[in-house]
């Protein structure tokens, strides 16, 4: 079976609000409008407070609170969170990859105010860098 594939949150708000029926929900109180709950879902008569995060570990990232949520729906647990954490299976998630990288802390420091005083966001210029050396090397 070919998993529908999504690259990003908004893309599996789309899919969420197309077919939270069949997710066992019953209606919507409250839809994705850009805060924690992402959702407030009807089920048996209950509200439950949903966040969507395409990786669970992003419900961290973003420094959500548990104590806002009673479920956290995700396409990749690549963490194990302290909430009922739902994995949507049919799913396939194909958007940016993290990566840890080691640089030494002067020449971070330094690159990261450049970045900053030029309105430069570090991650794509490393991807930049990667693209072109590739293409470098396809040559």
């Amino acid at each position: 079976m070919n998993k529908i594939i999504i690259k990003n949150e908004k893309q599996f708000s789309a899919w969420f609000r197309e077919n939270f029926k069949q997710l066992g929900f019953d209606g919507m109180v409250r839809g994705d409008i850009s805060r924690c709950p992402d959702y407030i879902m009807l089920r048996d008569g209950k509200e439950i407070r949903v966040e969507l995060e395409t990786l669970a570990s992003n419900f961290l990232a973003h420094k959500h609170s548990y104590d806002d949520v009673d479920e956290i729906w995700c396409l990749v647990e690549d963490v194990k969170l302290e909430k009922l954490t739902v994995t949507v299976e049919n799913l396939k998630f194909e958007g940016p990859k993290k990566v840890t990288l080691s640089i030494e802390s002067d020449v971070y420091d330094k690159f990261q105010k450049y970045c900053e005083k030029n309105a430069i966001m570090l991650s794509k210029k490393v991807e930049i860098f990667m693209n072109d050396f590739l293409e470098e090397v396809k040559k």
